[in-house]
């Protein structure tokens, strides 16, 4: 049988979304062989002071990175160096489950699912594609950062980082924090690099058309915080009393 994991790259700041994430991938995800947290090494003074893992979560550590915004991209495209499973389901701590989800909802026929939507439909609203494009060494037709979690086969990562070697002279975590702030993204490297190299092995949905289904994942902005109202509406969502630790 195909495995896959969980994957979530967090920092002390996001403990208290990290703490509903969480809560709602164990109300909601069934079938996930682990659910793996990477935090800086720097974080960990935090963990025992302010938040209380459950049994079956994984803590591992990474490296402290002078901006962990591109540090924490660098981290989920190492995703396979902490985990061996088939495929990695990655989500943010700001990500909250809100419906249940398997692997086979997210995996079908052994092809991820991967939602997207053409980058013509977004007009100024997509700084993305010009780092993509800038990376890949092509043009870019999608913007595939639409939806969480996000899945994708162990074997794109080191794949990706081979072209990030091959294209660029460099590897890949020094490529990403190298790169101005907010001069990489992730998850459309990993999406348009696929859909290029790999169409045939992918299930893409056009999320400007219907066949893109519901969403499995609420994703809030964990920079905005958590006020009263989004505390609130997560609480309700897991039916579940949880004290705020922002």
């Amino acid at each position: 049988m195909l495995t896959c994991d969980i994957f979530i790259r967090s920092y002390w700041k996001d403990l208290a979304w990290l703490e509903f994430c969480l809560a709602s991938i164990q109300k909601f995800c069934r079938g996930f062989r682990a659910v793996i947290v990477v935090v800086p090494r720097s974080s960990r003074p935090w963990l025992p002071a302010n938040f209380a893992f459950a049994e079956d979560v994984e803590i591992c550590f990474c490296r402290d990175y002078r901006d962990d915004y591109l540090g924490q991209q660098a981290t989920k495209l190492m995703a396979d160096s902490f985990s061996d499973a088939d495929f990695i389901c990655h989500v943010d701590a700001d990500c909250i489950f809100s419906r249940f989800c398997t692997p086979r909802d997210l995996i079908i026929a052994g092809k991820p699912c991967v939602v997207m939507r053409p980058s013509a439909l977004l007009g100024f609203h997509w700084p993305w594609r010009k780092p993509t494009e800038t990376f890949l060494g092509w043009a870019v037709s999608h913007d595939f950062m639409q939806r969480p979690p996000f899945v994708f086969p162990s074997w794109l990562y080191p794949e990706l980082r081979n072209h990030a070697v091959s294209t660029h002279g460099m590897d890949l975590e020094t490529y990403i924090t190298t790169r101005p702030p907010r001069g990489f993204s992730e998850f459309n490297a990993l999406g348009a690099y696929a859909h290029a190299r790999h169409h045939d092995r992918f299930i893409w949905l056009d999320n400007s058309l219907s066949d893109a289904g519901e969403p499995f994942c609420r994703w809030y902005w964990s920079w905005g915080g958590i006020d009263v109202s989004t505390h609130s509406e997560i609480q309700a969502l897991l039916g579940t009393e949880m004290t705020r630790n922002d």
